[in-house]
């Protein structure tokens, strides 16, 4: 039994260090009803409450968001229970001619005209990109990060975030710098 506790505070301290300097306390994630970059339809964040949220922002003309988007596409895959979105901020027609030779496994949205305000309002001050947010389940902000991810910090953040909180937070953020 001892063991098991052991392995159990090792796991969550693993977690705490990784995510630490890169996640936001928990708080009420802004809503937003944005058009999928085809234009087909609007998607809201509160389509998949109950589940936890990854939304990626990012441009075409980003070198790190660029080269996070195979990841991205890749932890999709491997992390089903939660829903990715990408969000360009660059306009449709320039995110649709880059997007050609690149199709998306998770839905892509535009940006509104003024991106740097929708990502301001979840919680990016600098407008930096890419810029990362997980949303738990309850539709909170509980894990953020400015700045190309990785894997662990996918998994770490999308692990911490599965469930709604119940009164814990997590790190508070560190300023990252990004690009833009």
């Amino acid at each position: 039994m001892r063991a098991t506790s052991v392995a159990a505070a090792a796991t969550a301290t693993a977690t705490a260090f990784l995510l630490a300097g890169t996640c936001a306390a928990v708080s009420n994630a802004p809503g937003f009803e944005l058009p999928l970059l085809d234009g087909s339809k609007f998607v809201r964040a509160a389509d998949f409450s109950g589940r936890p949220l990854l939304v990626n922002f990012w441009a075409s003309e980003c070198p790190p968001c660029v080269n996070e988007m195979p990841l991205l596409a890749a932890q999709a895959a491997r992390h089903p229970a939660a829903q990715f979105i990408g969000v360009a901020v660059d306009g449709r027609a320039r995110a649709l001619r880059f997007l050609w030779g690149r199709p998306s496994v998770y839905p892509q949205l535009e940006a509104p005209r003024q991106p740097e305000v929708l990502l301001r309002r979840f919680g990016n001050l600098q407008a930096a990109l890419p810029f990362t947010v997980v949303l738990d389940p309850a539709q909170r902000i509980c894990a953020s990060r400015q700045g190309e991810v990785d894997a662990r910090w996918i998994s770490a953040a999308l692990a911490a975030c599965a469930a709604p909180a119940s009164g814990t937070t997590l790190p508070a953020a560190r300023s990252e710098q990004g690009w833009r």
